[in-house]
């Protein structure tokens, strides 16, 4: 349990007040927030570009982890800075397995399409 004390300034005095305050799990919080909260999206977008990010270098390597970065999703598509065109071709080639896998490890239709920035 959290305590503090927080001093109040009204028109005519000054109140020093004790307030309690229960720590909850950053779990239990989001949890009982509605799935399609600005929160929850951004926590979603957030994991989803981790996820990426890591699939990419097990599958391409060191390749990927120099030159290509997953940048944001917006309407369930991936947008991939790459620097790389062979690179590029290489992942357009396995979009579908590699759609499906961070589909799998992130629980959830968040990717339906990967997208390539110019």
């Amino acid at each position: 349990m959290l305590c503090f004390h927080a001093l109040l300034f009204t028109s005519h005095s000054l109140l020093l007040t004790h307030y309690s305050i229960t720590m909850d799990s950053l779990g239990s919080i989001f949890g009982n927030k509605d799935k399609r909260s600005a929160l929850m999206r951004g926590v979603a977008e957030s994991m989803a570009l981790e996820e990426a990010n890591k699939l990419l270098i097990s599958i391409f390597g060191e390749t990927a982890k120099n030159n290509c970065q997953p940048v944001f999703i917006k309407n369930k598509i991936l947008s991939l800075a790459c620097l790389s065109s062979v690179l590029e071709e290489q992942i357009k080639a396995r979009e579908t397995e590699i759609v499906s896998n961070l589909n799998k490890k992130l629980g959830d239709q968040i990717i339906e399409k990967v997208r390539f920035l110019e």
